[in-house]
């Protein structure tokens, strides 16, 4: 949304200009380059590197580890590629675990779970950006280099552990630096992520992504008369009231329970252009919330014992909607228009490669961090939307039934 294609240099590496001639006629300058490059204002780069500095200590920070394991494996086996998964694994734990630490300090346990969360999303942006592979390279490569002229001894343990030591060490060293370096761009793409973000946010509670419905002209007939008009509004009442109220109350259920949905599968469809929210997903994810939300409400009113029946009452309420959004087509409605709400704010990016002829788009870091940021916000708020109506239409199709079956229940008894 910003028509970003670098970031004051960092990780983004700028096509050079061409003046030479051109042979072939078909092959002119324009069609080389990617057509949507555009610089950023310098302003705004100082702003994002500025601002985003700090993800580059934590990133340094969890390579530190990463690279001691990696590193060391690279070092035992000899061979640098031997520090990927290792790697990998380590510094996304350390992502989590210092994002957990982080919202427990914040917010208690609830500030821990999110934390957790946002640091192993962190963790996973850095590995779908390929940046977290670059530093595995280095890691591998410098604790390959590092043990490659030791003399074997008599004793392979001694070789072995000796040669875990030195490569993991050289290897905490190879992940701080590169860490360090790559978390520049992290932060960069994390702070244009939260400012195209904030606008997605917007015209996501807007609905702008949402395509115009036709209104059908309503059919011809007897108009009632005033009189049975306000006739009608008194007999109404009591149902848009009662409706009004469960459907605000259902409404807020649902935007609840969709913001997580919507914040989750914004992540990677703000990456991925190819990739599309999932309905099972969402069914899934709402199962969950209604058990976990049951249990808990259960706990509060009636101990241990309460949890267990809240449970049990969750599971069935999360059946009953699965059921009825299978149905109606909800389920599938919500995740086309989170799809669509990610797709409609980012629609003003730029990149600095294009889709192949399949669809596919390779993305720089930098690129990937701001996309998955604003994925997730525009989705969040997008799924707050999607969900309050939904949970509105629902509460108020509570109501109607209620009233309806009410009033079929006493004309079935009285023979009317």
């Amino acid at each position: 949304m910003s028509g970003i294609s670098g970031v004051g240099g960092i990780n983004q590496p700028q096509l050079p200009l061409q003046t030479a001639k051109v042979e072939n006629k078909e092959e002119t300058p324009s069609s080389q380059q990617p057509q949507d490059q555009v610089q950023i204002s310098g302003f705004r780069s100082g702003v994002e590197k500025v601002l985003g500095s700090p993800a580059a200590v934590v990133t340094s920070a969890a390579n530190v580890v990463g690279g001691f394991f990696g590193g060391g494996v690279a070092g035992a086996s000899g061979r640098a590629s031997k520090a990927d998964v290792p790697l990998a694994l380590s510094s996304g734990l350390a992502y989590t675990v210092m994002g957990a630490g982080a919202g427990a300090m914040a917010g208690g346990l609830v500030g821990g779970i999110v934390g957790g969360a946002v640091g192993l999303g962190y963790a996973i942006l850095s590995g779908s950006s390929n940046s977290m592979e670059k530093i595995a390279h280095k890691v591998g490569d410098t604790a390959e280099k590092a043990v490659k002229d030791n003399t074997p001894s008599e004793s392979g343990v001694k070789d072995a552990t000796k040669n875990f030591t030195e490569g993991a060490l050289m290897g905490t060293g190879a992940g701080a630096v590169e860490g360090f370096k790559e978390g520049m761009t992290y932060g960069s793409g994390i702070i244009s992520g939260v400012i195209e973000g904030t606008k997605g946010v917007v015209t996501s509670a807007l609905g702008k992504y949402e395509k115009p419905v036709e209104e059908e002209k309503p059919q011809e007939g007897e108009k009632p008369g005033v009189g049975k008009k306000i006739l009608n509004a008194v007999l109404g009442a009591p149902r848009a009231i009662l409706g009004t109220a469960a459907g605000i109350a259902g409404g807020v259920l649902g935007a609840a329970g969709e913001t997580i949905d919507g914040a989750i599968q914004g992540v990677p469809v703000g990456v991925s252009n190819k990739e599309e929210a999932s309905s099972s997903f969402h069914r899934g994810l709402m199962r969950v919330e209604t058990a976990i939300a049951g249990t808990v409400a259960g706990f509060a009113f009636g101990g241990p014992v309460g949890a267990g029946i809240g449970l049990v009452g969750g599971l069935i309420g999360g059946h009953i909607i699965n059921k009825v959004e299978r149905k109606s087509g909800t389920d599938k409605e919500i995740a086309e228009n989170l799809t669509s709400a990610v797709k409609y704010a980012q629609k003003d990016n730029s990149y600095e490669s294009k889709p192949d002829e399949y669809g596919r788009q390779e993305k720089t870091t930098y690129e990937t961090f701001r996309d998955g940021v604003e994925g997730v916000m525009t989705g969040a708020s997008a799924g707050a939307r999607e969900g309050f109506k939904a949970g509105f239409a629902g509460g108020k199709g509570a109501v109607d039934g209620a009233i309806d079956g009410v009033k079929g229940f006493f004309s079935a008894i009285s023979g009317k």
